[in-house]
């Protein structure tokens, strides 16, 4: 089966770079985009097709979305519903560790140094960036983006379409809202509704 990437950008580059962390058994043909001006350039080497939509000109394929963007994953989900056969992997990297009774959904990228604990359950669509820590029975629901370095403590429920900064530290049975943003270098120690906006932690001088 052939793999489309979609998303022509640095999350997209480092996942053909080390595409053989993956284990998947799929040929990569190349990246779709909504940026027109990429269409027929290349991107780590492999062709920018076309739009997100290009996708449902191929019969058959696996998509791995490589966007941060909540919002815009589930916009590009939306378009491509009624392709007849699409499929959505997970992708592990062999360097990160996972414990084996924890559920995932699909389309799902857990990135390189992450640990991820017992009973845990992960939904979809979610991107788990490098050495993140998830504590144990945690849940992140689908569409979230958590950053490099991300400490989830265990308990801790992720609603919907978060993003969430590098180096966050989420305290053990936290709640967060759906749709909230979290700045790089937080402490969240309590609940957090629906849509907050969490700022960056403040350099020391």
């Amino acid at each position: 089966m052939n793999l489309i990437i979609a998303g022509a950008n640095k999350l997209g580059e480092y996942l053909v770079r080390n595409y053989s962390q993956f284990g998947l058994r799929c040929d990569l043909l190349g990246f779709v985009d909504d940026r027109s001006r990429l269409k027929g350039k290349k991107c780590a080497g492999l062709p920018v097709l076309g739009s997100f939509d290009a996708v449902m000109e191929v019969e058959k394929a696996a998509v791995v979305l490589a966007i941060d963007s909540p919002s815009l994953k589930v916009d590009i989900v939306r378009r491509l519903l009624y392709h007849p056969s699409l499929n959505y992997p997970n992708l592990f990297s062999k360097n990160a560790w996972v414990s084996r009774d924890c559920i995932f959904g699909r389309g799902n990228l857990i990135l390189e140094g992450s640990l991820i604990n017992f009973g845990t359950q992960i939904g979809d669509f979610n991107t788990i960036d490098r050495h993140c820590s998830i504590g144990h029975e945690a849940v992140i629901s689908n569409y979230s983006y958590l950053g490099q370095s991300v400490n989830v403590g265990g308990y801790s429920f992720l609603e919907d379409s978060e993003t969430i900064g590098n180096g966050v530290v989420i305290s053990q049975g936290v709640r967060i809202g759906r749709d909230t943003e979290i700045g790089p270098g937080a402490q969240i120690d309590g609940d957090l509704p629906t849509e907050s906006k969490i700022r960056a932690k403040p350099r020391a001088t």
